[in-house]
């Protein structure tokens, strides 16, 4: 990806703005964009990836992130770990990305970033180094975002930032007790232990019909995460800041 200033210089697009850009193959530059990038993943990210593995969200987090909590504001960072050898994503295949069904948010959204404002994107990257959107595919940016199938991952990251504290200042510390709860949502094995306490379910007025969902459905297991978080958040936040 581009530096921030060069991003910036490029113009901002909106749902409704053309879009010309084809990924495939036959591209000098095929999988460049899978090496040497810091890519962030949300809590969806790391369901769908470890889903996507056969593996457990623990044994994910362990072998394939770096993950630690950010110290100016305690919020968990998790970020996909590079091979330190090449420094190539380490779900690239040869062919391409292995998990591409189940690819992160932000490699979906690849050319695309957002600016911070509603409804609007900026390029990550130039034709100079992205050969791709030289391609004359065309489309909207709407169409691009639909085809990449962004609207569960926009889903859940809204509900995940929901959890958060109404008195939360972005920016400010979080506390390390609360940062750890927070990691519960990127780490379901765990929550998922919390769950099976009969104690628990009773106290957080988890039902049967609730319960048997969650243990079937991983996307009704990490909403019931979220709820349980924000019940954590109403409770403790006000307490340390006090």
């Amino acid at each position: 990806m581009d530096s921030s200033a060069a991003q910036e210089k490029r113009p901002v697009l909106t749902e409704e703005s053309p879009f010309h850009f084809s990924c495939n193959d036959s591209l000098p530059c095929f999988t460049q964009c899978c090496r040497d990038v810091n890519i962030y993943l949300t809590p969806y990210d790391v369901l769908r990836l470890r889903r996507a593995l056969s593996i457990g969200s623990t044994e994910f987090l362990a072998r394939y992130t770096r993950h630690f909590l950010d110290r100016s504001t305690s919020i968990p960072i998790v970020q996909l770990a590079m091979a330190p050898d090449s420094l190539q994503c380490r779900l690239l295949a040869v062919n391409g990305c292995s998990v591409y069904h189940d690819r992160p948010w932000a490699c979906r959204m690849y050319p695309l970033d957002l600016t911070g404002q509603a409804g609007t994107y900026r390029l990550v990257s130039g034709s100079d180094r992205c050969l791709g959107l030289r391609e004359r595919a065309g489309r909207t940016v709407a169409q691009w975002l639909a085809s990449q199938e962004i609207a569960p991952y926009t889903a859940m990251e809204e509900a995940f930032h929901a959890v958060m504290p109404r008195s939360f200042v972005p920016g400010t510390d979080l506390g390390v007790g609360l940062g750890k709860v927070l990691f519960l949502a990127f780490d379901l094995d765990r929550f998922a232990e919390l769950l099976q306490d009969a104690r628990f379910q009773t106290f957080y007025d988890v039902d049967e019909a609730l319960f048997a969902q969650a243990q079937a459905n991983d996307e009704a297991l990490l909403r019931l995460a979220f709820r349980y978080i924000r019940a954590q958040m109403d409770e403790l936040y006000s307490l340390t800041k006090k």
